[in-house]
C-alpha cells in the first residue's frame, strides 16, 4: 500500500507516491510520450510498494504542460528531441527540490521516458541506478536508424550536434561505477532494439555486473511481469540511500 500527493516543483506537475513503512530511498519514474503522470497511478503505486518513495514528472508538452499531435511524423521530428532534452535538465532541478542530500537517486523511464533516464544517468553523478524500458542509450544511433527506416532525410547538423552532445554514448566515463539495467522487447516496432544492442557493443567490459541488457522474446513496446521483476530487483540490489 501507499499514499500519493500532487505537487509543483516550478511548472513541472510531479505525483509523490509514499510507502507505509520508511522508505529505503527515492526513485524518479517517467512516463513514455502521449502518455501522462495520471496514467502511471499504478506504476508509481506499485514501485512504492516496493518501499520507496516515487516522484513521477510531467514531461513537456505533455498533460497540464500541454498537448501535441503526438502521433503525427513531423510533430514527433519536431519535438521529440526537445522533449527528451528538456526533460533531462530537469532532472536535476526535480532532483536538488525533493533532497536535500547528495545521495543517490534512482530512476526509471519506458519510450521517451526511458530516453530521458539514460540521458540524466549518463549526465548526472547522484541519479544512479537507472532502468531503462523500451528506449535507446544509443541517441544518434537510434536517430540514424529510424531515418533510414522511414526513407527521410538525415538530421539537420546543428541539431545532430546537439543530440550527440548529450547521447549517453558521449558519456561513458560518467557510468564508472553506476549500475544500468535496460529491459527491452526484441519485436519492439515503436523503439527498435538495435540501438541498445549498439550500446552494449560500444561499453567497456570493465562495466559488466554494472550494466544489463534483457531481451524479451515476443514483446513489442509493453512493460511486462518480467520486466517489473527484473527492475524491482535491479534496484534492491543497486540503490540504497537516505530515509524519508
Amino acid at each position: 500500500m501507499s499514499t500519493h500527493i500532487k505537487f509543483h516543483v516550478g511548472d513541472i506537475p510531479c505525483l509523490e507516491f509514499t510507502p507505509t513503512s520508511p522508505s529505503k530511498s527515492t526513485i524518479l519514474l517517467y512516463h513514455g510520450w502521449a502518455s501522462n503522470i495520471e496514467n502511471y497511478n499504478f506504476f508509481g503505486s506499485l514501485v512504492a510498494s516496493w518501499g520507496y518513495r516515487v516522484i513521477i514528472p510531467e514531461l513537456p508538452y505533455h498533460g497540464e504542460r500541454g498537448e501535441l499531435n503526438y502521433f503525427d511524423d513531423t510533430v514527433l521530428e519536431d519535438y521529440f528531441w526537445e522533449v527528451v532534452l528538456q526533460g533531462i535538465q530537469e532532472v536535476g532541478v526535480i532532483a536538488s527540490e525533493i533532497s536535500t542530500t547528495q545521495d543517490q537517486i534512482g530512476i526509471v523511464g519506458h519510450s521517451c521516458g526511458g530516453f530521458i533516464a539514460a540521458g540524466a544517468f549518463s549526465n548526472f553523478s547522484r541519479i544512479a541506478p537507472a532502468v531503462v524500458i523500451n528506449g535507446s542509450c544509443a541517441w544518434t544511433t537510434f536517430e540514424d536508424l529510424y531515418r533510414e527506416k522511414k526513407g527521410i532525410d538525415p538530421m539537420c547538423p546543428r541539431k545532430r550536434l546537439l543530440v550527440e552532445t548529450h547521447d549517453p554514448v558521449s558519456h561513458l566515463k560518467n557510468m564508472k561505477s553506476k549500475a544500468l539495467l535496460m529491459l527491452h522487447g526484441k519485436d519492439d516496432t515503436t523503439i527498435p532494439i538495435d540501438s541498445q544492442r549498439h550500446f552494449m557493443s560500444v561499453m567497456p567490459n570493465k562495466y559488466a555486473g554494472n550494466l544489463e541488457l534483457v531481451e524479451y522474446a515476443g514483446v513489442n513496446h509493453q512493460i511486462t511481469i518480467g520486466m517489473l521483476q527484473k527492475c524491482k530487483e535491479w534496484f534492491d540490489n543497486h540503490l540504497s540511500g537516505a530515509i524519508y
